[in-house]
């Protein structure tokens, strides 16, 4: 007997050692790919169930809203450890087995893995979420008439929209430029918006509402675009300019890779870093404040003579071989040697530091996502967080980053776009085109 119990206890042992990984108690894990209180005619949801210890038993996905009770999704999984993780577009399970109702919801989602626990029928896990379906789109409605834009310029929509309307602003083609509240009324709101000035002219543009749930609406605009040619000009690339231009720019930049050519890294630095300058200045647009902090026209630097203008294509050619073309999306000023750097109208300074193929740079953020840039700049007299006046002065003009001689890169962006500053340096074009309209 004392020999059988022996032998009992070591079978024992050795079925705990083969099985131990299978007593675990971690329950399978389910996740949203959102947080969501709401859902809309057209749902947009997905859900990961995972076990990565024992695997997948069964899952089941269930949606109750009053006489309804329906099964989106039923699986159970045969093999034994071997589904890990599962993934369900819930969204589109509910457009194929579910009729939509406006009014409270209940989405359950359990799951079961292959763990020995609970008398072999394994840890569970039960997910249960209360939201509302919401079927109805916001109300909107575009109030100003007649919008004339240019290709590279830009143009401001009024509009209203419900109170359930979560965002709302102007699709152009890709770009989405945010609307802002309006004085005078809640419902109302306007939005600067701007075509890209390498954007054919029937660009779409329309005017869109979305709430929590992800229900849209859409509005056309009266808007005519008037085409706009930029000048096209070869650059000769001197060695002595990517001698000069190329280890400055790389001692401050941890974004390029030395590509172990001089010429090779300018153009690396000239196209991947230009457009991450260009990224980050998007960014920095996202945290815009909903209101103006300009004041009248923007300001041409005093005295200054244009040596570069908007959107000029320069192709470069190194030794009788074009190596590269990009955009020039500002405009150069030039006055004399280390002269004073005004700031072109009042805002906040989001950005004094070396910034890629600008140099030393001053960003200001002008509100209602413009922000204008001061690149090349020899020295620096401000600091972010400062609340600059137009013509305060941010530093003085020197040849820093991507610049052959002393001069100011000029430039406007809008969300990120650039745009031409001959429009915000010319007071009746903001008084017909911006101000007019917010004062109906």
């Amino acid at each position: 007997m004392a020999a059988l119990g022996g032998f009992t206890v070591l079978v024992l042992l050795a079925t705990f050692a083969l099985t131990f990984k299978r007593w675990e108690g971690q329950p399978p894990r389910i996740s949203f790919d959102r947080e969501f209180n709401a859902l809309g005619r057209s749902p947009n949801l997905s859900l990961a169930v995972q076990d990565p210890e024992t695997g997948l038993r069964h899952v089941s996905i269930r949606l109750k809203q009053k006489d309804q009770d329906v099964v989106l999704a039923d699986e159970s999984f045969d093999r034994e450890g071997k589904e890990k993780s599962r993934a369900y577009d819930v969204g589109k399970l509910i457009a194929e087995k579910y009729k939509i109702q406006a009014g409270p919801a209940t989405l359950s989602v359990v799951a079961d893995d292959y763990a020995l626990r609970h008398f072999l029928e394994g840890n569970r896990t039960n997910v249960t979420k209360d939201f509302v379906f919401h079927v109805e789109p916001p109300r909107l409605e575009v109030i100003s008439g007649q919008h004339y834009i240019n290709q590279g310029g830009s143009e401001c929509v009024v509009y209203r929209v419900s109170d359930d309307a979560e965002i709302s602003g102007v699709q152009v083609g890709a770009n989405f430029f945010p609307g802002y509240p309006a004085a005078g009324d809640k419902n109302l709101r306007f939005a600067l918006f701007a075509l890209e000035y390498d954007w054919p002219v029937d660009t779409p543009m329309k005017v869109i509402a979305r709430d929590a749930a992800g229900n849209e609406a859409t509005a056309e605009f009266w808007h005519k675009v008037f085409p706009k040619k930029f000048r096209s000009r070869e650059l000769p690339l001197e060695d002595s300019l990517v001698q000069k231009v190329v280890p400055e720019i790389m001692a401050h930049t941890h974004e390029i890779q030395d590509q172990s050519d001089p010429v090779k890294t300018f153009v690396e630095i000239n196209s991947k870093l230009r457009r991450l300058n260009h990224e980050r200045i998007a960014k920095l647009s996202q945290q815009s404040p909903a209101r103006f902090l300009w004041d009248g026209p923007f300001l041409q630097l005093s005295n200054s003579k244009v040596e570069s203008f908007f959107a000029d294509r320069r192709t470069y050619v190194h030794e009788g071989k074009r190596v590269d073309r990009q955009d020039h999306v500002g405009f150069d000023l030039s006055v004399v040697h280390h002269n004073p750097i005004e700031a072109a109208n009042d805002g906040k300074v989001v950005l004094a530091e070396y910034f890629g193929i600008y140099g030393n740079a001053v960003l200001i953020d002008h509100g209602a996502g413009l922000i204008s840039l001061y690149g090349h700049m020899s020295q620096i007299d401000v600091k972010p967080g400062h609340m600059v006046k137009k013509k305060d002065v941010l530093g003085k003009s020197g040849a820093t980053g991507l610049a052959v001689g002393d001069h100011l890169h000029f430039g406007l962006f809008l969300h990120g776009v650039p745009v031409n500053p001959t429009e915000w340096w010319d007071q009746k074009w903001i008084k017909d085109h911006v101000l007019g309209r917010l004062k109906g």
